[in-house]
């Protein structure tokens, strides 16, 4: 190679393509060698085993994905179940009495007496107290009653008269002359003292203010009960209808019991029917 420049600087700048050319020659030779060397290397290198997974198997439905381990686990304290919520009892109950005057023995008068005694309980359960009132023979006041006024003071008094089904009322027996004469008969029988009586006979002659008068008639087949109040002859004034049938059918429950006989009532105890 030859250099007409007459210098080495001249010279070099003729001579740098060769330059370059040899270094980029040097340098893929270079690389051709690492790769050489690196296949060299893995050729001779045994292959890694490779981790194989279990074939997937075969799960139910419902079942868990996990196995189940062997190893026994505490187990957790079951909490207490809350109770079964009650149920109402699915009965059928009816209310109506249905009682006829054969349940009592066929006798009417009975069968009166049965509607007296309904009255007085069911007045005795408002806060009425009974006072003596019914002579023998079925004479006097049906029912004679007293209660403390609300507030203090005294008392007020309440007369009835008591029929059931459709027996007829007389105006006349429950009139203001005809229990005044009631309450000085029974002021003579010795059924409460004269002062008693002299308070009842005052209450009559003020009216209706603290001594009132009422017709209670019970229907023994549905349970009704019709109360209407009274003037003072006795006729008739506003009415109101209460069902009674529960305690009707409970009360005519209990004498038939106690009347173990039937001497009154006509169908004997439970337990003694075979």
């Amino acid at each position: 190679m030859t250099c007409d420049s007459g210098s080495i600087l001249g010279c070099t700048v003729a001579s740098f393509p060769w330059i370059i050319g040899g270094l980029a020659a040097i340098v893929l030779l270079l690389l051709a060698l690492r790769l050489a060397l690196t296949w060299r290397e893995g050729w001779r290198r045994p292959p890694e085993p490779v981790e194989t997974l279990p074939p997937p198997r075969d799960v139910p439905p419902g079942s868990p994905l996990q196995p189940t381990p062997t190893a026994k686990q505490p187990q957790r304290p079951q909490e207490p179940r809350a109770p079964a919520k009650p149920a109402p009892l699915q009965l059928r109950v009816a209310d109506p009495p249905d009682l006829t005057l054969a349940d009592f023995n066929g006798d009417t008068n009975v069968q009166g007496d049965f509607g007296e005694v309904m009255t007085a309980v069911a007045l005795a359960g408002q806060g009425w107290k009974l006072l003596p009132s019914k002579l023998q023979g079925r004479r006097g006041i049906d029912g004679l009653f007293v209660r403390e006024v609300k507030g203090g003071g005294g008392y007020e008094c309440l007369a009835t008269e008591t029929k059931t089904n459709g027996a007829a009322y007389d105006g006349a027996a429950m009139s203001d002359e005809r229990l005044a004469t009631d309450i000085a008969d029974l002021y003579e029988l010795g059924a409460f003292p004269k002062s008693t009586a002299d308070e009842l006979l005052r209450g009559l002659a003020q009216g209706a203010s603290f001594f009132r008068k009422e017709l209670w008639r019970h229907d023994l087949s549905s349970g009704l009960t019709t109360i209407t109040e009274l003037g003072r002859k006795g006729e008739k004034g506003r009415s109101v209808t209460r069902s009674n049938a529960r305690l009707m059918a409970a009360l005519h429950a209990s004498l038939e019991r106690f009347d173990r006989r039937s001497l009154y009532l006509g169908r004997p105890p439970v337990d003694d029917e075979s």
